[in-house]
């Protein structure tokens, strides 16, 4: 099993305060507070339902000793085949884009670290999802902790800032959050929504236009 939990979350969001108030057409400040916080919740949907980093943010990968997984899998959640670590020449790091690996460390039985060193791998930040490969003549350590037993660090996002973000994507986050301002009354719409931005039941309840500015950025799961 593999366990995937955001470790730095963004610093900013793609879409500024000012931008979505425009779209919106709100002129008062009396509500910047809450526009804030569903420019946040927006921005959150946004990558669920494409499977993508936004802003620059660090995650943590960790994997069970000895096991490792194919290519169809992120969010933690296994979608395809289960094999022998050794058997694969890479592992897919979720939530494109990678930016890079910080360490790559193996766990013993004392759940003492140790950094596997990086001449081990190659980071491919070309392919989406990005991967850590094995260099030639290279093979994958092998951690003595059974559960969780290799921790990958790494850095996602298109940058620091939403100046590299697609103008898609944040056209998509402002009506989005525009949408939710504007139906504040839908609360049981916002929950559904934003529990689970993958399911069915959760894009009903958000307009085509942005499901259709987003789909061309969305990690497809075969």
């Amino acid at each position: 099993m593999t366990s995937f939990t955001l470790l730095t979350p963004p610093a900013v969001e793609p879409v500024l305060l000012a931008d979505m108030k425009a779209q919106a057409r709100i002129d008062t400040t009396a509500d910047d507070a809450l526009a804030t916080g569903l420019i946040t919740a927006a921005r959150q949907w946004a990558e669920r339902y494409t499977g993508r980093a936004f802003i620059t943010q660090t995650w943590r990968l960790w994997l069970d000793g000895g096991l490792g997984l194919e290519k169809n899998w992120w969010d933690g959640v296994e979608q395809g085949p289960v094999t022998i670590l050794n058997e694969a020449n890479s592992i897919q790091l979720p939530r494109p884009p990678l930016a890079s690996v910080s360490n790559v460390q193996t766990f013993d039985n004392t759940d003492t670290g140790t950094v596997w060193d990086p001449g081990n791998y190659y980071v491919d930040t070309a392919s989406e999802p990005g991967r850590i490969a094995l260099r030639l003549g290279c093979v994958w350590p092998v951690p003595l902790r059974l559960v969780n037993g290799i921790m990958i660090e790494y850095v996602a996002g298109y940058g620091n800032d939403g100046s590299s973000v697609p103008e898609p994507i944040k056209l998509a986050i402002k009506q989005l959050a525009t949408h939710w301002y504007e139906n504040r009354g839908e609360a049981a719409v916002l929950a559904r929504a934003t529990r689970d931005a993958s399911s069915s039941r959760a894009t009903m309840n958000v307009p085509l236009v942005i499901q259709a500015l987003l789909d061309p950025y969305r990690i497809l799961r075969f």
